[in-house]
């Protein structure tokens, strides 16, 4: 009886101190943990829950992480293709050479459902193939997104005076993808896709790469056949551009 006694004593100064919904949390925490099957198809019956003033959404909790697993997954496929593709030509060889590795990154291309790992591939430090095959993809693509991120390594590249120990093939694949892109972005529009500040900046890069010494040793007896080539085209996209942004401006 004092035993009983006793237990009941501590009970009512849990209740006292506790709000009742945490001493049913508690309660429902320690049901669930003794039935695992009915934790994981809880989500199924129950679409939210309310916690003192905390509502809790199950389904849509369960589904956001179902989603970044997913993602995650694609991301890591993604960077596992183009990870065995890296480490399968010689970024070095003839220009001839690598005409099927660039069909076959143009195919990759059009396959990427996430660019990210082509981004991570101009940043400092990356390895010549992975610049490549990011000049190629981005060449292809055509993407405004990733405008940003290209202008940014292209003048990077062009304030090296060995251009940071790229090839000439490469470089002008890089220059090649932003006149593509501005190609993308302002041909067919009343309005360039790219704002006034992005054209700037665009056209201050392909300035720095055509100043930049080595590039000028790059086909000096035919420069637009070299990386100067697809530098002026862009810059002459850019002319374009402002000049659209001018008209639409009433100027």
């Amino acid at each position: 009886m004092m035993d009983d006694d006793a237990f009941y004593h501590y009970l009512k100064l849990v209740l006292d101190y506790l709000p009742i919904w945490s001493v049913i949390l508690i309660a429902l925490l320690i049901w669930l943990i003794r039935n695992p099957d009915r934790l994981r198809s809880l989500p199924n019956y129950v679409s939210s829950a309310k916690i003192g003033d905390v509502e809790i959404q199950l389904r849509e909790i369960e589904q956001k992480l179902e989603e970044t697993e997913s993602h995650v997954q694609e991301l890591e496929t993604e960077n596992a293709r183009l990870n065995t593709l890296y480490g399968a030509f010689d970024v070095h060889a003839p220009v001839r050479e690598l005409e099927p590795v660039r069909q076959h990154l143009k195919a990759v291309a059009g396959n990427l459902d996430d660019l990210s790992p082509v981004l991570q591939a101009l940043e400092p430090g990356a390895d010549p193939e992975e610049v490549y095959a990011a000049a190629e993809i981005l060449r292809t693509r055509r993407d405004f997104s990733s405008f940003d991120a290209l202008v940014t390594a292209v003048d990077r590249i062009a304030a090296d005076p060995k251009l940071e120990g790229l090839r000439y093939h490469t470089v002008w694949t890089l220059a090649s993808a932003v006149h593509y892109t501005l190609i993308a972005a302002i041909k067919h529009t009343a309005l360039p896709q790219l704002s006034r500040a992005q054209l700037d900046r665009a056209d201050a890069a392909m300035q720095k790469l055509r100043d930049n010494p080595h590039v000028q040793l790059d086909r000096p007896d035919a420069p637009d056949q070299g990386i100067r080539g697809p530098a002026r085209y862009a810059q002459d996209w850019i002319a374009k551009g402002r000049a659209k942004l001018v008209k639409a401006e009433g100027g």
